[in-house]
C-alpha cells in the first residue's frame, strides 16, 4: 500500500504542477486585478529597466505554490498523509517552477523580431 500511495502522490503532483498551477495563477491575477507587466525589449534578461513588474505580480506567482507547500507541511504528523502528500509536493514544485519560468519569460521578454 505504501508504494501505491507514493506513486499516486507523484502522479497527482506532476499533473497539478502541469495543468493546475497556471490556471490558478491566472485566475488569481484576473480576480485580484493584478496589473500585467510591460513587455521588455529583446536581450534585456538582466534588467527590467526603470519600470519593473509590480510586487503583486510576483506574489501572484509565489503565493499559490507557498500555500500548496504549507498544506503539505500540515500532513507531517500523519504517517499515511505523509506517504501521499510529500511525493505530491516534491513532484509539484519543480514542475510548477518550470511552468512559471516559461510563462513569466514569455510574458516579460517575448518580443517577435
Amino acid at each position: 500500500m505504501r508504494g501505491e500511495q507514493i506513486f499516486a502522490g507523484l502522479v497527482v503532483g506532476l499533473l497539478l504542477g502541469m495543468f493546475g498551477y497556471l490556471p490558478l495563477v491566472l485566475l488569481w491575477q484576473h480576480f485580484a486585478d493584478v496589473p500585467q507587466p510591460q513587455l521588455y525589449p529583446n536581450r534585456s534578461f538582466t534588467s527590467f529597466g526603470p519600470n519593473p513588474p509590480p510586487l503583486t505580480y510576483w506574489i501572484s506567482w509565489a503565493a499559490p505554490a507557498a500555500v500548496f507547500v504549507l498544506l503539505g507541511l500540515t500532513t507531517i504528523p500523519s504517517r499515511t498523509g505523509r506517504q501521499f502528500t510529500w511525493p505530491l509536493v516534491l513532484a509539484f514544485l519543480p514542475v510548477a517552477a518550470m511552468v512559471a519560468w516559461f510563462w513569466i519569460s514569455m510574458e516579460l521578454f517575448f518580443s517577435p523580431d
